[in-house]
């Protein structure tokens, strides 16, 4: 950072927005069902948590899982501009399937 003019480091900082982490946060508190917040009891007395993960091992393969599969498989965008985020970055140039994940294709 210290190579860039202040204003180059300035453009870029009020070019940054978090639209993706958003996204990808909002993917997570859809799609894992184990990491619910715990549900309050029918008599009110104290908390259920019946869909709750004990184990943080497991929160962070399912995490692991969600995050491959958002940044390489699932595209968004506009129109023809639909793109992962890793083709963004140009780390790929192809949307991949969860096959080639899982098998290493």
């Amino acid at each position: 950072m210290s190579s860039f003019d202040v204003r180059e480091l300035a453009s870029a900082i009020m070019n940054v927005n978090d639209h993706a982490t958003n996204s990808f946060i909002q993917q997570i508190r859809r799609r894992i069902s184990i990491l619910e917040r715990p549900l309050v009891t029918a008599t009110g007395q104290g908390k259920s948590y019946i869909y709750a993960n004990f184990n943080p091992k497991y929160a962070q393969y399912a995490l692991t899982i969600l995050r491959t599969y958002y940044n390489f498989c699932l595209p968004f965008g506009k129109g023809d501009k639909r793109q992962t985020p890793a083709q963004r970055m140009g780390l790929t140039d192809k949307v991949f399937d969860m096959k080639d994940i899982i098998y290493m294709k």
